[in-house]
């Protein structure tokens, strides 16, 4: 069959070479092409493996066959959520970039496809040598987005940003390393490595527990390593934090589940991973509701959610990796909806201090509707993918754990209360109606629509890729 899974990968690194042959005022156009043409893909592949299963598209050519290092991609049950949720939301980001990104144009397009890239050859990676090369693809792509297109302490918050990143990086090699040496079959094939698990050395399985654990942590992220991303998400552009909060995240989510997959004794460690994970969400609720400036606040629901994920993964269980694998899709779109409504905010209102928000209702009312949809679709309402994430979430926890499984529920309870205080206090309140305001673009209307339309056909027919995705 064709390789199509390789061309998902391979399409967003061809996109640089138009771009850099085309003018500055095309490259957002060409990015938007390739992206269209990558959702194009996505819908292809969701059909064909309908039609002929998951194993149809798998794809590998040798490499270094020495040492078990082929080029391979495939799509699998923890993957095919993941990869439909990372073209929509670029895809998403790219109708909007012309709106947010106003210099340099070709730079951050090429950069911006990088990013793309990087994202989906981690996730349709089949081995362990092209997911680490991937990572860093997409790590370096998002600190120059940060770095180059920024707000005032973008530097300060980049560097930040790629130091956590190269720690989690060295880390995550040495694990890999680890896993390779010691394996039965020594590769990097992420299947055999799967399979072969229980050939590991008991002596050295902490040792790769603990470098993961860490790595993944980071990425996620998870209490206490998740002092970088107030920072980046602050000072990031509006679609740089739409990519970093709805995809690159997920890295961290994603290397979790096959953590727990690839090292037995970690389902021993399982109930104190579990308390780590649920500490760090209801910590992230708490610190949320101290925040002061929106994308900062949006920032610190990123932890929580993330957090709440992390303990469907360690739950070990049918319906919390469910969950979880859901739980990111629908954080997804909802994270991406809220930091591109925010971005929109502090352009047209100059500020995203919710002290001096006042009275949008009364000029942009899409907005705070759309806004509202985001709060509402981030914390779980039914019929939400939100709340199919959530509610399989807690049945894995609570079948794993009992009744304290469902004690990360207060942080959503939490969160969605203070955002509730948000816009009541900062979208409804009263302020001059004679003040005028900048248009705001049909893209930045089309974007969301699009985002919010996904996460609710999500929720209402979760069948549809919950079935296909066998789990």
């Amino acid at each position: 069959m064709f390789p199509l899974l390789m061309l998902m990968v391979l399409l967003p690194f061809f996109a640089v070479i138009p771009i850099l042959l085309l003018g500055e005022r095309d490259a957002h156009k060409v990015s938007l092409v390739f992206s269209t043409i990558l959702l194009a893909f996505a819908f292809m592949v969701l059909y064909l493996i309908s039609k002929h299963g998951l194993a149809s598209l798998t794809y590998a050519h040798e490499y270094l066959p020495n040492i078990g290092i082929s080029l391979g991609f495939q799509i699998t049950n923890l993957t095919l959520i993941l990869v439909l949720m990372t073209v929509v939301v670029f895809f998403a980001a790219s109708m909007v970039n012309s709106y947010f990104i106003t210099k340099d144009r070709k730079l951050y397009s090429v950069i911006f496809m990088l990013s793309q890239g990087g994202a989906l050859g981690l996730f349709l990676s089949s081995n362990l040598f092209l997911f680490y090369i991937f990572w860093e693809i997409a790590e370096f792509a998002m600190f120059f987005i940060i770095y180059s297109y920024g707000g005032y302490d973008r530097r300060y918050a980049a560097i930040k940003f790629i130091i956590y990143s190269i720690i989690a990086s060295l880390l995550l090699l040495i694990a890999i390393i680890m896993l390779f040496y010691y394996s039965p079959t020594q590769t990097f094939d992420i299947n055999s490595l799967i399979q072969y698990s229980n050939g590991l050395p008991l002596s050295v399985q902490p040792i790769i527990l603990v470098l993961l654990l860490a790595a993944f942590m980071i990425k996620a992220p998870i209490f206490p390593f998740h002092n970088w991303l107030p920072d980046a998400h602050t000072e990031a552009p509006t679609t740089g934090s739409m990519i970093l909060a709805g995809v690159l995240l997920k890295f961290g989510g994603y290397g979790l589940l096959l953590m727990f997959l690839m090292l037995p004794m970690a389902v021993h460690y399982s109930p104190y991973i579990a308390a780590i994970f649920a500490f760090s969400a209801i910590y992230g609720a708490f610190v949320a509701m101290r925040q002061t400036h929106l994308k900062r606040m949006i920032a610190y629901t990123s932890i929580v959610d993330m957090g709440i994920i992390a303990v469907g993964i360690a739950a070990i269980n049918s319906f919390g990796t469910a969950g979880a694998l859901y739980g990111m899709l629908a954080h997804g779109f909802a994270i991406s909806l809220l930091f591109l409504l925010a971005g929109v905010i502090d352009k047209v209102y100059g500020t995203l201090m919710i002290d001096k928000l006042k009275g949008i209702i009364a000029t942009n009312p899409a907005v705070v509707y759309l806004f509202l949809f985001g709060v509402l679709a981030a914390i779980g309402l039914p019929l939400t993918s939100g709340f199919i994430g959530d509610l399989l979430i807690f049945i894995g926890a609570f079948k794993t754990y009992g009744i304290i499984g469902l004690l990360p529920i207060a942080a959503i309870l939490l969160v969605g209360a203070y955002f509730f205080w948000v816009v009541e206090k900062s979208f409804f309140s009263i302020k001059n109606k004679s003040e005028t305001y900048a248009l705001i673009s049909r893209s930045i209307f089309a974007s969301s629509g699009f985002l919010a339309l996904f996460a609710i056909l999500l929720g209402i027919i979760p069948s549809v890729l919950l079935s296909l995705s066998t789990l």
